[in-house]
């Protein structure tokens, strides 16, 4: 198989992990286990209080665990792949939609995210979406103690 067909092949296995909602267990460590040691998670349009950039797969681990705990049902439909000229770069098109558990609000939101794999590994999930959807769903407050057990978990001290 070419370079292309290997790096799709990744960005497949990642997404169809998640057709029947979050993984969890033994199957949400393989499937975090696909992010490179030194991969970045970036949301260039995040509200604050939302990271916008989310570096190392230890930190993204815990920032998983929290989204997914924030969202356990979880539904990603309409997802298209598109392949580029640079075999390690794709662009995908997709919504997500699930209720927030800590307040029962719906979250609804469309996604256009680069993937960037490299050796099987993604090395950069850049994810553009409405940051409005995000603070309507989950609210200021919400984000804010999310991101605080993220850095907490991850043995990160949080400044006040």
């Amino acid at each position: 198989m070419s370079a292309q067909a290997d790096n799709r092949a990744t960005v497949e296995r990642f997404w169809k992990a998640l057709e029947e909602g979050p993984p969890r267990g033994a199957a949400l460590e393989a499937w975090k286990d696909t992010f490179a040691e030194d991969s970045v998670w970036e949301m260039p349009f995040a509200p604050e209080p939302l990271a916008k950039s989310v570096p190392g797969r230890h930190l993204i681990g815990h920032f998983v665990d929290w989204f997914f705990e924030s969202v356990p049902d979880l539904r990603i439909d309409s997802l298209t792949v598109h392949e580029t000229t640079d075999p390690e770069l794709f662009v995908l098109e997709l919504h997500g939609t699930a209720t927030v558990s800590q307040n029962g609000k719906t979250y609804a939101n469309t996604y256009c995210t680069h993937m960037r794999i490299r050796d099987g590994r993604i090395v950069l999930f850049r994810e553009y979406f409405n940051p409005d959807v995000v603070l309507e769903a989950f609210g200021y407050d919400e984000i804010a103690k999310g991101m605080s057990s993220v850095l907490a978990a991850a043995g990160v001290e949080v400044g006040r």
